[in-house]
């Protein structure tokens, strides 16, 4: 993990030749409901352990934090961001297997937690573990390590590395943590978001 520098760090003031301009607008004309709802439709499927959790709203409360996120470019750029998260996030967290009903990508956002945890705790004097918090995936992005847990934390105004449940437990929260590490340079991802699946959610105008 390589520093807290987020997408509008990079952009500051006045550089919307290089960041594709200032598309701004509400997220919800990008990503309505019912999108939401059809993009993830076994998410709340009674074999998903993570029924019930990713809500729409808490999606939408999460996203507000960030006002880069969603909001730069044109329509069509900012549907291929956003459809670029939810197919990056969906893999992360799908529920699907080959044979699935509507195929394996359909499933995603089925686990809020790791399938295999780990206690993912690296020495560090920055972030150090807490005592009995284990740090292994959870969330859309499966947020995992206590130096991500410690950064995100921060950033977004949580003590995640003494609390790492509540990524798990509260919703706003939980989509904070993915957002935030979307929108954060990491090495090697670059400050500008993957195109990493990009074929398993669309968007129609």
């Amino acid at each position: 993990m390589v520093g807290v520098e987020t997408r509008d760090d990079y952009c500051g003031n006045g550089c919307q030749s290089q960041c594709g301009g200032g598309g701004g607008g509400d997220l919800g004309s990008i990503i309505s409901s019912g999108k939401f709802d059809e993009m993830l439709k076994h998410r709340n499927d009674g074999g998903c352990p993570g029924k019930g959790f990713y809500t729409y709203n808490a999606f939408i409360s999460a996203a507000n934090a960030f006002p880069g996120f969603g909001t730069t470019g044109d329509a069509a750029t900012r549907k291929k961001e956003i459809a670029a998260f939810f197919g990056q996030t969906s893999h992360e967290t799908t529920g699907g297997w080959q044979t699935a009903p509507d195929g394996p990508y359909a499933w995603g956002y089925c686990f809020v937690k790791e399938q295999n945890p780990g206690a993912y705790c690296s020495p560090s004097s920055t972030y150090p573990c807490a005592g009995g918090k284990q740090y292994y995936g959870r969330g859309p992005v499966q947020l995992s390590w206590n130096y991500n847990y410690g950064q995100c934390g921060k950033a977004i105004g949580v003590d995640l590395l003494n609390n790492p449940d509540l990524v798990a437990t509260d919703p706003v929260i939980s989509f904070k943590t993915a957002i935030w590490f979307w929108m954060t340079a990491q090495s090697p991802k670059t400050l500008v978001p993957q195109r990493h699946h990009w074929e398993l959610v669309t968007f129609q105008c």
